[in-house]
């Protein structure tokens, strides 16, 4: 009866037998590591694959325009830009710059395989006051040129969801999905320096 009488002192209080749940954890899903791409990535307007993207600043248009002809002059001479790359036409009237690409667009560069295709693109700048409006357009890809000529590819017939992804839309395809996924990094990083470059000046 000793023994008891703490036990019968904590009845009379608030002593309560705690209540203990369980909650499992749910099972983790792993995400498909490119889902990013498979999402409206490449913009498709009246049947042309085309970027868009307008920039707004304090600059009036012949600054925009000053500084649009200097980073797309200098863009010309990458490391990664072929010879046909150049400023192709300007119009100092209107503010507006045309350019036209190629450039390597590589995949893989090991010791044993050198993967990497032709990028082909017209790039045409709007600039006006406070703003500049950037189009990437008439994309394409010239593969494995040595190889007999190579492939050529449109992005409308390569990058686009219709190609480029399973047809669940779950999955990049194999062949075009890394193309789908390279041009889309390639142009962000496009938007991304032209963003920079128009801050800077």
């Amino acid at each position: 009866m000793l023994f008891w009488l703490p036990f019968i002192a904590m009845a009379q209080s608030n002593w309560e037998v705690p209540t203990t749940t369980v909650t499992k954890k749910p099972a983790q899903s792993t995400e498909y590591q490119y889902a990013r791409y498979l999402g409206n990535v490449v913009p498709v307007v009246n049947g042309e694959v085309v970027w868009e993207k307008t920039f707004n600043n304090d600059k009036n248009a012949e600054e925009n325009y000053a500084a649009m002809l200097s980073f797309l002059t200098t863009m010309t001479t990458e490391e990664i830009q072929l010879k046909e790359s150049n400023v192709s036409l300007v119009d100092k009237t209107a503010h507006r710059i045309a350019c036209h690409f190629e450039e390597w667009m590589t995949f893989r560069n090991t010791a044993l395989a050198l993967d990497r295709t032709r990028f082909i693109y017209t790039l045409l700048a709007d600039c006006f006051d406070h703003r500049v409006t950037v189009r990437i357009f008439r994309v394409g890809y010239w593969y494995e040129e040595q190889r007999n000529g190579g492939i050529r590819y449109k992005a409308e017939e390569w990058i686009t969801d219709e190609w480029a992804l399973n047809k669940k839309r779950t999955r990049l395809a194999k062949q075009s999905g890394k193309f789908r996924r390279f041009t889309v990094d390639r142009v962000e990083q496009i938007f991304n320096n032209i963003s920079n470059s128009l801050m800077a000046h």
